[in-house]
């Protein structure tokens, strides 16, 4: 059994969309601890829920509708398809026909990891701005295919309007946004996790994902 990261560190320099908040890690190695007692390393961390890999829930757009606490953890672990477009440029689109080769995967897993590559430029200074993006026809077929969690390795699966968010957290598909490490994955079916914290009444969380591959005799 193979266990692999799927997540960007979290870290003072971590990378924000403009204007949001910063990531602070206060009492870091060689700082000094948070708190009065000099044989601990106690420590503390400030960021935003929708920074670095990071789950989002129906509520993050929708009043009424399931919070991060709420999801169900079912829906964050199991079967996952790992669709590879590589290379896409800037601004591009993922399309309905570049998803047709894996509907009967899709019907399967109903959990998708599209990968793009856009997360080797983490930290670079278009990653925010420059992103490629899924189409309202990508997120009417995902429906379709009975799926309901959609990762990504770029930073939002649209841009404003958000009809993509729309379209699936109205339907109650949770986004995870900024995964990474396509490269070290050999299959393109694998066991994911990707538990969020129970933070009460918010619409994502930060999430540490995982992709299990196991061998044959597992």
């Amino acid at each position: 059994m193979r266990v692999i990261n799927l997540s960007h560190p979290i870290e003072a320099d971590t990378p924000i969309l403009p204007n949001y908040p910063s990531v602070e890690v206060m009492g870091r190695d060689g700082e000094g601890s948070i708190g009065e007692n000099p044989h601990t390393r106690n420590a503390k961390l400030s960021i935003g829920l929708q920074v670095g890999t990071h789950i989002e829930a129906p509520f993050h757009f929708f009043e009424g509708k399931l919070t991060i606490d709420q999801v169900p953890l079912e829906r964050c672990m199991g079967k996952a398809t790992v669709v590879h477009l590589p290379e896409r440029p800037a601004f591009s689109e993922i399309t309905r026909q570049d998803l047709l080769p894996y509907k009967k995967q899709l019907r399967n897993t109903q959990r998708v990891l599209l990968y793009t590559d856009w997360y080797k430029r983490w930290k670079e200074g278009n990653y925010y701005t420059d992103h490629p993006i899924l189409t309202q026809e990508c997120a009417e077929f995902f429906l379709q295919c009975g799926v309901h969690l959609v990762g990504v390795d770029f930073p939002s699966v649209d841009t404003y309007p958000f009809p993509v968010h729309t379209a699936l957290l109205g339907n109650e598909v949770l986004i995870i946004e900024n995964i990474a490490n396509f490269d070290f994955l050999s299959t393109d079916t694998i066991e994911l996790v990707a538990i969020p914290l129970q933070i009460v009444g918010k619409g994502g969380s930060p999430v540490r994902a995982l992709a299990i591959e196991r061998d044959a005799n597992d």
